[in-house]
Formats: structure tokens, C-alpha cells, sequence
């Protein structure tokens, strides 16, 4: 029986990466587009932001008006490279898939304002793509979901871009860290071994925890998997922003039996659902 179910599944599985293999056919794709404007402030190694940061645009084919979700990937800010987020529908929603510069060749705070920098490019050009601006969601896993969260609630960022964190229509961060990021606290601590592996700051999108947000959707794992106190931290950024700030656009998901890596699927069908819900509503308001 069990082998039953399990055959059961991997079919299931098999045939629902076919039809996003089908959605991928009905999309068009740019690639390797440099997101910052000639005139950007510049943070850090220039040359170095000049070849990294780039992002890979895929848009629903014979459409408009879609919606547009930003990605970033994951890799603790060490590692990591863009690709189009996997199980979202892009025959409905598009995708930027970014790369932004990483540690140790990049410094606090310069990889937050690659990622404020991709969705103010975004934001301002998805329209030239037929997307819809005022539609434009941002997600992440790992360090993609940190970086999620920080552009999210710390206005500073986008606002250096020309752009306000309000004008994102909704956040998905799956499985970040809600502190300060632990890269950030390993370049402190090789100039200061005393640094604590714990900490709450302007870095720590905790910190920025506020009423006034774009809607956010916190995903993670399940406690007993996912890093130690990841969920956690995520459970109380949503409760301090529900509880203490009274914000009722913060929804928190823990995905049960997932750890920190196979959390990602399960989180992005449920983003996935989410926006083709909306890329409908306007498909049928444009008919």
C-alpha cells in the first residue's frame, strides 16, 4: 500500500512539473538585464555590482496586466545564482529572477540595496513587459526571504531607488531569518571576534516590524525541521505586527513535516495559487 502511494504521488508530481513545462513554452524570456540606473548612488564595489547584478525577466505570452513576482535565491549570502522560481505559473504571473553581490566580496549593506534596487527597476518597468506596476510581489528563500522581508519593511531602501516599500503589493518570505542576518554578524565578528551570534538591529527586519506595511505572507518550515528558532522568528515578527502594531495584513504559515530546504515548494504553491487567483480576476476584467 505504501509502495502504492508513493507511486501515486511521484505521477502526480511528474505530471504537474509537464504542465509547468507547458506554462514555461507559453512565456516569453529576457535575460541578464542590469537592474541598477546609470545614476544609482553607488554602495560598494562598483565594478563588481556592474557583473552581478542582473536578473532574468519571464512574462506570460499574449497577456497583460499580470502580476509580477520578484525572487531571490537563497545561499546564507555566500552563494547562490538567479533562476526562474520553480511552481510558479508563468503562462499568469511573471517572474524576475535576480542575482544579487555577495559576501565576502560584498559588505552590509550592499546586497539589501541590490535587492531594493531590483524591485524599484521592476516596479517602474514591468509595464514596458505588459505587466501591471501596482501589481508586483517579492519573495525569497533562505537569504532571499531576509532580503525579502528587509525591503519590504524598511522604506529606506527603495525609497534611495525613488520608490516607496508601499508600492509593493505583497511579500512572501519563505524561511528567512527575522534577526540580524547571520552574514552580516560573521563580517562583524572578522574584525571584532566578540560579536554575538545574536542579534536585533536595523539590519533585522524584526526591527522594522510596523501598522503600516505591504501586506506580507511569512513561510517556513516546521519548527521541529526547519533551522533552530527559524519559525520562530518568523511566528513573532507576525505576532509583534499583528499583536503590538495592530497590522492585519500579515499572514504566517509553518509548512508541517518540511525542513529548510523542502519547505520552498510547498511555500511557492501557495504563492503560486495566490497570484494566478488575482491574474484571473484581471483576466476576466479585461475581457
Amino acid at each position: 500500500m505504501a509502495t502504492q502511494q508513493k507511486g501515486d504521488f511521484m505521477n502526480k508530481f511528474m505530471l504537474m512539473l509537464a504542465v509547468l513545462a507547458l506554462f514555461s513554452l507559453n512565456a516569453k524570456e529576457w535575460k541578464d538585464i542590469s537592474y541598477y540606473e546609470k545614476d544609482a548612488p553607488v554602495q560598494g564595489d562598483l565594478a563588481y555590482r556592474t557583473e552581478r547584478c542582473k536578473l532574468d525577466l519571464r512574462v506570460p505570452d499574449r497577456r497583460t496586466k499580470f502580476p509580477t513576482l520578484v525572487w531571490f535565491h537563497g545561499g546564507g549570502i555566500k552563494k547562490g545564482s538567479k533562476k526562474i522560481a520553480p511552481l510558479i505559473n508563468t503562462q499568469a504571473v511573471a517572474v524576475a529572477a535576480v542575482n544579487y553581490r555577495l559576501s565576502p566580496r560584498a559588505q552590509c549593506p550592499d546586497y539589501i540595496y541590490d535587492a531594493a534596487a531590483a524591485v524599484a527597476w521592476v516596479i517602474k518597468n514591468i509595464e514596458k513587459f505588459g505587466g501591471d506596476p501596482k501589481q508586483v510581489y517579492v519573495s525569497g528563500i533562505s537569504a532571499g526571504g531576509y532580503l525579502t522581508a528587509m525591503v519590504t519593511l524598511d522604506k529606506r531602501y527603495l525609497a534611495t531607488f525613488g520608490v516607496s516599500n508601499m508600492q509593493i503589493a505583497g511579500a512572501f518570505p519563505i524561511s528567512g531569518q527575522m534577526s540580524t542576518h547571520f552574514q552580516i554578524l560573521n563580517e562583524r565578528r572578522a574584525k571584532d571576534p566578540s560579536v554575538r551570534d545574536f542579534m536585533i538591529d536595523e539590519y533585522a527586519p524584526i526591527y522594522h516590524a510596523a501598522k503600516e506595511t505591504p501586506p506580507m505572507t511569512l513561510l517556513a518550515g516546521d519548527s521541529n525541521l526547519d533551522w533552530p528558532a527559524r519559525v520562530e522568528e518568523n511566528q513573532l515578527l507576525a505576532m509583534r505586527m499583528k499583536r503590538v502594531y495592530k497590522n492585519e495584513k500579515v499572514v504566517f504559515y509553518s509548512i508541517p513535516g518540511t525542513n529548510h530546504g523542502t519547505c520552498t515548494r510547498p511555500s511557492l504553491a501557495i504563492v503560486n495559487d495566490i497570484l494566478c487567483k488575482i491574474s484571473q480576476k484581471v483576466s476576466q476584467i479585461n475581457k
